[in-house]
């Protein structure tokens, strides 16, 4: 991971030297975050102590989106032959979603029917260095860029609740952090009028968030990002 981080900021820097323009950006970032591979589930059940009253979810690596939101600055260097350069650092919270189909209750271990949800809520701090081409079209500057992010998580906690078909209802709130970094390859599109602009942009990371649980050696689980936003030019 060091060596790709390495790779991505020193071309980043070569490429900036060539930078004949210079726009700083802050973003309003959202997005659709889920899982994916085969230790990803679209529906799953809540594990429920009754004598301590707390649970968990079975695997709350959910294969649904759920909306994230997040807040983040940029520095693009332009180019006179249209190519750019530029890095974003920033905050997000990422909230990935399955659905609960029951509930295993012990120590009676009873198995319920219910309708419920867990999300997986994630802190990132998250640092993505990118390329590309800005392609004028009108008064519209259009951008499409690849690149990668580098993220830090700072916390993992699962968040589920459930009611069974007998109205018993369950909580949980259990910490799920699995990975302290993720590398996620990604593709984006912007277009920029004047000083605003909006974009769309899809990254899959690299790191299995099930590698180092026990019994994930053989699962697949990949953070997978459909991001959108808002940005305003400051400069």
């Amino acid at each position: 991971m060091k060596k790709i981080l390495f790779t991505i900021l020193m071309l980043s820097c070569l490429k900036v030297s060539y930078g004949q323009t210079t726009e700083i950006r802050v973003a309003l970032n959202s997005g659709l975050f889920s899982f994916a591979g085969n230790g990803a589930e679209s529906v799953t059940f809540i594990n429920y102590n009754e004598v301590t009253n707390s649970g968990n979810t079975n695997n709350p690596y959910g294969s649904r989106g759920g909306l994230g939101i997040g807040l983040s600055a940029n520095v693009i260097k332009i180019a006179t032959n249209n190519t750019l350069v530029g890095v974003d650092l920033g905050y997000e919270l990422l909230r990935s979603k399955i659905k609960i189909n029951s509930i295993n209750s012990s120590p009676e271990n009873m198995n319920m029917d219910a309708e419920g949800r867990t999300y997986l809520n994630a802190n990132f701090i998250n640092l993505n260095v990118f390329l590309g081409y800005r392609l004028a079209v009108n008064n519209i500057n259009i951008d499409f860029t690849g690149g990668a992010d580098v993220a830090y998580n700072l916390s993992s906690r699962e968040s589920g609740r459930a009611t069974a078909s007998n109205g018993y209802k369950v909580k949980t709130s259990t910490e799920r952090k699995a990975i302290d970094f993720d590398i996620r390859p990604g593709i984006k599109i912007s277009a920029n009028y004047n000083k605003t602009g909006a974009y769309l942009g899809y990254s899959l990371g690299l790191v299995n968030y099930k590698a180092d649980l026990d019994g994930g050696k053989n699962e697949a689980c990949y953070a997978s990002i459909l991001r959108f936003g808002l940005t305003y030019q400051i400069n």
